[in-house]
């Protein structure tokens, strides 16, 4: 980044679409289908180049990271607190599915603080996990362009952090959409106090 700026950027990615059905997919480890692929290069092809690509170690992330990172010849980090939500015995359900745990699961969706899945990592921990990322990726590669390939989740849950919203209402998941290879932009300026910065939410590929 240039001198000139001398403030710290964080891109944000999304993982484009899975292969396989939809689903419920937290630490279900599904790798990227061919167009998911290609919707994230059509993505980064916007850019300018980071200087570091900070990845989940998920195969739907670290995938497209280790091929970016290593054909332009940029550091990579894989950062296992960017993982997605463990969703336990949910975890990798079709969403067509009639089994029983679909009135469990609708609860969740509705007050996700107060319904853990069964087995799985509560929405309290959840967000902190992702918000000591936060403050150790800002802390790491500060003035720095960081490109960061995460999660849905792991984004709503860096928004939350750094937005005046309530991150344990369920309208918080269902309402903001950030889609498949869709990209949310952070700044944050070089000044003792400096508020990070929210530049845009979920851009799609395909914009403009």
């Amino acid at each position: 980044m240039s001198e000139q700026t001398q403030i710290t950027q964080i891109d944000l990615l999304r993982h484009g679409s899975i292969d396989g059905p939809p689903a419920l997919y937290g630490r279900t480890d599904v790798c990227l289908s061919e167009q998911g692929l290609k919707q994230m290069f059509r993505q980064v092809r916007q850019l300018a180049f980071p200087d570091n690509i900070i990845s989940s170690p998920l195969r739907r992330c670290k995938e497209f990271a280790q091929e970016m990172a290593r054909d332009h010849q940029l550091p990579l980090h894989l950062e296992d607190d960017l993982r997605e939500c463990d969703f336990g015995a949910w975890d990798g359900i079709k969403f067509d599915d009639t089994s029983q745990q679909w009135p469990l699961m609708t609860s969740f969706w509705q007050d996700p603080s107060h319904n853990t899945p069964p087995k799985g990592e509560s929405l309290q921990d959840f967000h902190q996990r992702v918000v000591n990322a936060w403050n150790k990726l800002t802390k790491q590669f500060s003035q720095e362009y960081s490109l960061v390939v995460c999660h849905g989740g792991v984004i709503r849950q860096i928004l939350a952090h750094l937005l005046p919203v309530d991150w344990q209402d369920g309208d918080w998941y269902s309402q903001l959409n950030i889609g498949y290879a869709s990209l949310t932009r952070i700044t944050i300026a070089d000044f003792a106090g400096a508020k990070p910065s929210v530049n845009f939410v979920g851009l799609p590929a395909d914009f403009g």
